[in-house]
């Protein structure tokens, strides 16, 4: 559970290294998963672990501190916490603490938290890394996702960066039997342009089969071997028919 909350700290989960090494500044959390909260929290000269220390240090000068103390709030539970978490997300500027803040919410079962996620992943202004650490903390808590799928779809189709694009295709699934028919018809296409698209990074490529495997339906299988029929690289043609047997084995 604990290693779960933590993986929040990060970008994303999929593509972190390839995402965080131009986006630094925005993804500072470094805290390795297995260091234990006091002695994170003593590597930023914080001692004090009482609760008016922790809920003053929701707005710390440090985005790591703010976004530690947080999902450590969460996860002790500390519903007293819970009006503080939401005025610091009000003023919180960091995406990434955001999320972390808004997950708190919704460990401390406040319905705002996952109000909070809706809102950052349906906001057309949102930015990318915003966008996909809203979708990946409701995909981990097992929230609905569909309504992301709009806003998804409209950042994939002016994603010029191939890991990001990549990352964006792969969280579609699990939007895919949260939305409407039309909708779901424009996530499989979306999909399936992307894979038979053999201009498309072989990463993007990769991933959308995966993704149409992880869809199942018979037309993804159809969409997958049409893929297979016309690529000449053997390394995808092979990553190719092995989402075709996991997708066989699912029907």
């Amino acid at each position: 559970m604990k290693a779960r909350r933590l993986r929040l700290l990060f970008a994303v989960a999929t593509l972190g290294l390839a995402f965080a090494s131009a986006y630094a500044q925005d993804v500072p959390f470094t805290v390795p998963h297995s260091v234990p909260f006091p002695e994170a929290m003593r590597s930023h000269g914080i001692t004090d672990l009482s609760e008016g220390s922790l809920i003053a240090n929701l707005k710390n000068s440090d985005p790591q501190v703010r976004g530690m103390v947080a999902i450590h709030l969460g996860t002790i539970g500390h519903s007293g916490a819970a009006e503080a978490i939401e005025a610091a997300f009000a003023d919180e500027k960091n995406l990434e603490v955001k999320v972390n803040l808004a997950e708190a919410l919704w460990e401390l079962h406040d319905p705002r938290g996952v109000e909070h996620l809706h809102a950052m992943c349906t906001d057309p202004a949102m930015r990318y890394d915003g966008l996909i650490s809203a979708v990946d903390a409701l995909q981990m808590q097992s929230l609905p996702s569909g309504v992301c799928a709009e806003n998804v779809l409209a950042a994939m189709s002016r994603e010029k960066e191939s890991s990001v694009l990549a990352m964006e295709a792969s969280r579609l699934p699990r939007m895919y039997g949260d939305v409407s028919p039309e909708l779901a018809g424009r996530i499989f296409g979306a999909l399936k342009d992307l894979l038979l698209d053999k201009q498309q990074d072989s990463m993007v490529r990769q991933f959308s089969s995966q993704a149409l495997a992880q869809i199942g339906t018979p037309e993804s299988a159809e969409a997958i071997r049409a893929a297979i029929s016309q690529e000449g690289d053997p390394v995808l043609r092979s990553s190719f028919e092995s989402d075709l047997k996991t997708l066989q084995r699912k029907q």
